[in-house]
């Protein structure tokens, strides 16, 4: 089997230099000042979803939502605190909206204020018509492990969905849980050529010990080593080798400063996703953007390139040495 070709050079040197022009300043302040200013945010605009998703504990809240006026002053306020890379996400993001505003209003205006505008969506919508630069669809393995998971129907309307946005801006988050561990190659497989990659994490128990799709982390190591080796071999594997390496440590690299997190009612948090979302327990994480995140700004070059393919473009994989 042959790896993935490499990236054009052209698109290589672009996705860089545009990279580093939009971190130089924060990176700059983190290296050498000590300052660290949140440089991604993730936006719940709303908890409310059309699935009742296992692993989820969102859509069971009904937190107030802000109307459209609102939203604009959160997104405001979320740039001024210096944050580059926003990521819509829920509950379903899709199903926003004030009046005769939607989503796609939202990312008009948000296209003004940051540099990378990202959602995250369950796929059961069609998103294909909103200038995104990055939508991660949740897939989470073949069509019955995934149905098992998100509800009847729920992989074949998401399918269909990213067939129709293809594979440019398009890539499959994977939420590993006890259910679908041993169907991720599988599901890698399914995603070749189907999407521009797809990005890992683990299941967090929101809701506590016992969980029974929770993997603890001495039970990651063998699928871990399996992903490095899938990625080697050219499969769309996101995450970069050092971000797997990290996931099988208790306590891995984490600059959770370098984050924000807005919630429905505007409310925002730097800092860890967890934040008034359910207990932070730092050895149970497998929030894998996190530490990404974390060892880019710690001068890891793969976790740079990997950031760069991942949120400005990019669709191909390879393996760094």
């Amino acid at each position: 089997m042959q790896p993935a070709s490499k990236p054009s050079a052209s698109m290589t040197f672009f996705s860089m230099t545009k990279t580093i022009s939009i971190f130089a300043r924060p990176f700059l302040a983190y290296t050498f000042a000590g300052k660290i200013t949140p440089v991604l945010a993730g936006y719940k605009i709303t908890h409310r979803c059309n699935l009742s998703c296992l692993h989820c504990p969102y859509w069971e809240r009904s937190d107030a939502e802000q109307n459209f006026s609102g939203v604009l002053v959160t997104m405001e306020r979320l740039k001024r605190m210096g944050v580059r890379i926003l990521i819509l996400e829920g509950g379903e993001p899709l199903l926003w909206r004030d009046g005769d505003k939607t989503i796609l209003d939202v990312v008009r205006e948000a296209r003004k204020l940051f540099p990378s505008v990202c959602m995250t969506t369950n796929g059961t919508l069609p998103w294909n018509y909103i200038p995104l630069d990055r939508v991660w669809v949740s897939i989470d393995g073949p069509p019955g492990i995934h149905d098992s998971i998100r509800g009847d129907g729920a992989f074949n309307r998401a399918w269909e969905n990213l067939k129709e946005a293809g594979d440019n801006t398009t890539l499959v988050s994977t939420t590993i849980n006890q259910t679908n561990m041993n169907s991720i190659p599988e599901l890698l497989t399914m995603l070749r050529g189907r999407t521009a990659g797809m990005t890992i994490q683990f299941h967090y128990p929101y809701r506590g010990l016992p969980d029974p799709l929770f993997i603890p982390v001495s039970d990651r190591s063998a699928l871990l080593d399996e992903l490095i080796q899938l990625k080697h071999l050219g499969y769309p594997v996101a995450n970069s080798v050092g971000s797997l390496q990290e996931m099988k440590k208790d306590r891995w690299t984490c600059e959770d400063r370098l984050l924000a997190n807005a919630e429905p009612d505007g409310t925002i948090h730097q800092g860890c996703y967890l934040k008034n979302r359910g207990p932070a327990v730092c050895s149970l994480c497998g929030f894998t953007a996190h530490n990404e995140m974390s060892l880019a700004f710690k001068r890891k070059w793969q976790s740079v390139q990997a950031g760069t393919r991942i949120f400005f473009g990019g669709s191909q994989w390879k393996t760094l040495p």
